[in-house]
C-alpha cells in the first residue's frame, strides 16, 4: 500500500492542469465578447444609421495616412444634405405628376434617400409635399408596379401613334399616301397599324387620304377601324361628294358670266375656299378659267388655285391635263388685258373724234383674228373687233356715248348691239 502512494499524487496533479486551461479559455471568451460586441454594435449602427455613418466618415477622414485618404472620398454630412436639398427643391418646382413619377423611381432605387428627400420637402413646403405624398399613396394602393408599368407603356404607345397621325395629316396628300402604304406593307398587321393612325386623325384628314387609296386597301383599313370612326369618315366623304356636285353645278352657271364680273366672286377666298375654287375653275374649263384668273392681280392667289387643281388631277387621274392649258389661257388673256389697259391710257389723252376715227378704221379694215389652240382642242380667238369693244367698255359712259355718236349709223348700231351682248 505504501508503494502506491506516490502514484496517487501524480494523478492529482494531472487532474488540476485541465482546470487551469479551462479558466484561461473562459477568460479569453469573455475578453472576445467584450471586444466583439462593441465592434458589432458600432458596425451595425454605422451600416443602418446614415447620420452616424457620415459623422464617422468625417472623423476618420482626419486620420493621417491611407485611412484618412480613403475616407476623404466619402461625402460629408453637409455635402450629403446639399444633394438632398437639390433634389427636394427640384421635386417641389415641377408638376405634381412628374414629381410623383420621379419620387417613385427614387424610392425603388434608394429608399433611404427617398426618406431624406421627403423629410426635406416637408420642411420646405409641407402643404405641397402632403399632396404629393397622398398621390403616391393612392397610386400605391390602386395599382401595383406591373400594372403601372403596363399602363405607362400603353400610354406611350398611344402618344406615339397620335404624334405619327399628326405628322402624316400635316403632309401633302400624295406624301401622306406614301407613308400609309409603307405602314400597310411593313408587316402582317400593317393595315391594323394604319387603322390606329386614322383613329387619331381628324375625319377630314383621314377622308382625304383614305379615298385616294385603292378600294381594296381602303376597305382593309376600314375593317380595323372602330364603328364610330368608320361611320364618321364615310359620312364626311358623302358630304364632300355632295359638295363637289354642288360646285360643279355652280361652275356651269358661272360659265356664262362676264369674266370681269365673275372675278369679284371667285377671285379670292371670301366666298369659297381654295379647295372649292379648284373644283369650280376645273369645271369652268381651261379657257374660261384662264380668262377669269387673268383678271386677278393677286399672283399668290392664282398660284394657290392652280396648284390645288394640279394636285387634285394628279391624285385622281395620275396625270395633269388641265393646268397646262389653264396657264396658257391665263397668259394669253393677261397679255390681251394688258394691251387693252395700255391703249385705254393712250386713247384717254386723245380727242373723241380721233378715237372715233381709229375705231372706225379698225372695224372696217380688221386684220384676221389671232387664234391660239389649247392642248384640249379649245380655240382662243383674239380679233381687232374684240380689242375695240374692250377699249370702249373701259371708257366712261359719257365718252363712250360721244364716240358712238361720231360713227355712222350702221357701225354705231352694230357696236352698240355687241356691247350689250353678254360674254360667253
Amino acid at each position: 500500500m505504501a508503494e502506491n502512494q506516490p502514484v496517487q499524487k501524480a494523478d492529482d496533479t494531472n487532474e488540476k492542469k485541465p482546470k487551469k486551461s479551462g479558466n484561461k479559455l473562459g477568460c479569453l471568451i469573455v475578453l472576445l465578447i467584450l471586444f466583439v460586441t462593441p465592434v458589432l454594435a458600432v458596425g451595425t449602427l454605422y451600416y443602418f444609421s446614415k447620420d452616424f455613418k457620415l459623422s464617422v466618415n468625417g472623423v476618420l477622414s482626419q486620420v493621417p495616412g491611407p485611412v484618412g485618404s480613403y475616407f476623404e472620398n466619402f461625402p460629408t454630412q453637409s455635402e450629403e444634405m446639399d444633394k438632398i436639398r437639390i433634389i427636394s427643391d427640384y421635386m417641389l418646382s415641377i408638376t405634381e405628376d412628374r414629381a410623383v413619377d420621379k419620387l417613385l423611381v427614387l424610392k425603388g432605387e434608394d429608399s433611404r434617400a427617398y426618406d431624406e428627400v421627403i423629410k426635406d420637402m416637408i420642411r420646405i413646403n409641407p402643404n405641397r409635399t402632403k399632396y404629393i405624398l397622398e398621390t403616391i399613396r393612392s397610386q400605391s394602393l390602386s395599382k401595383d408596379a406591373v400594372v403601372t408599368t403596363v399602363q405607362k407603356i400603353e400610354d406611350e404607345k398611344i402618344a406615339d401613334i397620335k404624334t405619327q397621325a399628326d405628322y402624316i395629316a400635316s403632309l401633302p396628300v400624295s406624301s401622306a399616301i406614301t407613308e400609309i402604304q409603307k405602314i400597310t406593307s411593313a408587316s402582317i398587321n400593317g393595315h391594323k397599324d394604319a387603322a390606329q393612325i386614322f383613329e387619331n386623325m381628324s375625319d377630314e384628314a383621314a377622308e382625304k387620304i383614305l379615298y385616294q387609296l385603292e378600294e381594296i386597301e381602303r376597305n382593309k383599313i376600314f375593317s380595323f377601324l372602330s364603328e364610330d370612326k368608320n361611320f364618321s369618315i364615310k359620312q364626311k366623304h358623302n358630304e364632300i361628294v355632295r359638295k363637289e356636285r354642288e360646285l360643279t353645278q355652280i361652275a356651269g352657271v358661272y360659265k356664262s358670266e362676264n369674266p370681269a364680273t365673275l372675278i369679284n366672286t371667285v377671285g379670292d377666298t371670301k366666298a369659297y375656299t381654295v379647295d372649292e375654287l379648284a373644283i369650280i375653275y376645273k369645271h369652268l374649263g381651261p379657257m374660261k378659267a384662264g380668262e377669269v384668273l387673268a383678271k386677278s392681280r393677286n399672283d399668290t392667289f392664282v398660284f394657290q388655285v392652280i396648284e390645288k387643281m394640279k394636285e387634285n388631277e394628279l391624285l385622281k387621274e395620275n396625270v395633269d391635263n388641265i393646268t397646262p392649258d389653264v396657264l396658257k389661257s391665263l397668259k394669253i388673256y393677261r397679255e390681251f388685258d394688258d394691251n387693252v389697259s395700255e391703249l385705254v391710257k393712250v386713247y384717254s389723252k386723245m380727242g373723241t373724234d380721233k378715237v372715233a376715227d381709229i375705231i372706225k378704221n379698225m372695224m372696217l379694215n380688221a386684220s384676221p383674228s389671232k387664234v391660239y389652240e389649247l392642248d384640249n382642242g379649245d380655240m382662243i380667238s383674239i380679233s381687232d373687233e374684240r380689242l375695240m369693244l374692250e377699249i370702249l367698255k373701259s371708257f366712261p359712259e359719257a365718252k363712250k356715248a360721244e364716240i358712238l355718236s361720231m360713227l355712222d349709223k350702221t357701225l354705231s348700231s352694230e357696236l352698240t348691239r355687241k356691247l350689250a351682248l353678254p360674254e360667253n
